[in-house]
């Protein structure tokens, strides 16, 4: 933990236990009602590092706009929509979200957008999905909001730094909020009536907690060697998740029994369709004058025992991506953000060493954006970018059906392309040009692109007809590309479960 963070950890555990106390005093219904919504409806135990006082909506006047301030609805910001048309003639809106950072996948549901400040700010934002105005801000209590889920009217998201909040999507109140630990760098998942999140705990192990969506309450926790790539992935009553040194793990959702794990070298997110997970998985492979060269390719797992189904990897090719950089443009900024949030080195807790192992990252804002090649996987057909080359796969067969390279313009570091969103037969990335790019999942077409002018990390949502991206510079664009198949990819994953369109 950084030095800068101790006085606002301090704050927020002394107001704790005032609120706490204030919260017993006799006669006071509406503070019973909150301890009431703090009970585990298992064990009927107050939740552990709950604090009372985030579960009552702040009025504008209790929130401070300076670091680490209060916390609540927030009068409007002077964030004004522009309209907004591409080069080749959709139209739609641009907004530009204060400090300028990088931005994570907007979610969108019920008519609205929802999408964080970014890393190393504190401000998470609803703007209407028709004319981008902005419908509510909500100010949080500590750095650096994740990409966003929907589930049942909530809208969920953590800080990197280090709460979990879950809001009323429509009016932007806080249902509850939760203290986890200090970094969070992935984004949590929702299925039913239960959210998934990860955690570093006090005992030098990560966790994976799985708590009620309505009141936070603990369903049960079980631990991790370290944190998981971007997200835990939810399918048929099962949490997936690969971890930053590789490891994947299968747990049942409802009780947390873990079924199995095993150190794959993953190097993405699971992605789940029947007994089959597949993930990207790296291999070392020696060079020349004792050098190690790095490859990646696409591993089908067994669903009840983990046990890798392809003998070949498929989409097998070099993955120089994965060495760790430090000299990149891409390298430079994440340094830069890191130290803006006070940190000059990563807290233990990160486990950082994983990541710049396995994955070529060695920063807390990097693993905080990292994607890696995660497979979307529909019909047999598994479709990834690795580099800048996208490519469909047969799953059955091992088969490159087609591949398409896209170099870009200007090296920048990172990934050249995002992982696709697939929306009815289309898929849709975005890359460090600026280009958001259609293609045609069954042969590779090109079918459209646009340009913004500023890189694009984070997967595209897709979704009524309209693709919406954020960029590394703080721009959020809807654009309406004149296509009704344009749908069902509404946030980070496809949906909450961030396993495409089954929950």
């Amino acid at each position: 933990m950084s030095s800068s963070r101790i006085p606002r950890l301090a704050a927020f555990a002394l107001g704790a236990v005032v609120c706490l106390g204030l919260a017993l005093l006799p006669g006071d219904d509406a503070r019973a009602e909150v301890i009431a919504g703090l009970v585990n409806p298992e064990s009927q135990e107050l939740t552990e590092q709950m604090y009372v006082d985030e579960m009552l909506a702040a009025s504008p006047e209790q929130v401070s706009y300076e670091e680490g301030g209060g916390e609540g609805l927030v009068p409007d910001a002077a964030i004004k929509a522009e309209p907004y048309e591409t080069d080749n003639g959709f139209k739609g809106w641009k907004v530009h979200v204060p400090d300028g950072k990088p931005l994570a996948t907007p979610a969108v549901a019920d008519g609205l957008v929802f999408v964080g400040g970014g890393f190393g700010t504190y401000d998470f934002y609803a703007f209407d999905v028709d004319d981008g105005d902005l419908t509510w801000q909500y100010h949080v209590g500590d750095d650096g909001p994740t990409a966003a889920v929907v589930h049942r009217g909530r809208v969920a998201f953590n800080t990197e730094s280090c709460i979990l909040y879950v809001l009323d999507a429509e009016k932007g109140t806080k249902i509850w909020s939760q203290w986890l630990g200090d970094p969070l760098m992935a984004q949590p998942a929702a299925a039913g009536d239960k959210i998934y999140i990860t955690y570093p705990g006090g005992d030098g192990q990560h966790h994976l907690t799985c708590r009620m969506l309505e009141n936070g309450g603990e369903v049960w926790n079980q631990p991790l060697i370290g944190e998981v790539i971007t997200a835990p992935i939810i399918n048929g009553g099962s949490v997936f998740c690969s971890t930053l040194e590789g490891t994947v793990y299968h747990f049942d959702a409802d009780n947390g029994e873990l079924k199995w794990k095993d150190q794959k070298l993953a190097t993405s997110a699971p992605w789940v369709v029947g007994d089959e997970v597949y993930v990207s998985k790296r291999v070392e492979v020696a060079g020349e004058g004792g050098a190690t060269d790095q490859y990646e390719g696409i591993a089908g797992l067994g669903r009840g025992s983990g046990e890798q189904t392809n003998k070949e990897l498929y989409a097998y090719g070099k993955a120089d991506y994965l060495k760790h950089d430090t000299s990149s443009r891409y390298a430079s900024e994440q340094a830069d953000l890191d130290a803006s949030v006070g940190f000059g080195s990563a807290p233990a807790a990160a486990k950082l060493s994983q990541a710049e192992e396995n994955l070529g990252v060695g920063t807390v804002s990097g693993v905080w954006a990292y994607q890696g090649s995660r497979p979307v996987v529909k019909d047999n057909r598994s479709y990834n970018a690795m580099g800048d080359a996208v490519r469909a796969v047969d799953v059955e067969s091992g088969k490159v059906v087609w591949e398409k390279r896209f170099k870009p313009e200007e090296d920048v570091g990172g990934r050249a392309l995002t992982p696709p969103s697939l929306a009815g037969d289309n898929l849709y990335f975005g890359s460090t040009d600026g280009d958001v790019i259609c293609m045609r999942s069954g042969d590779g077409k090109e079918l459209w692109r646009f340009n913004v002018g500023e890189p694009i990390r984070f997967q595209p949502a897709v979704t009524g007809g309209k693709v919406f991206v954020g960029t590394d510079y703080g721009n959020i664009f809807c654009v309406d590309v004149k296509d009704r198949s344009a749908d069902g990819w509404a946030m980070w994953g496809g949906n909450a479960s961030h396993n495409g369109w089954e929950e």
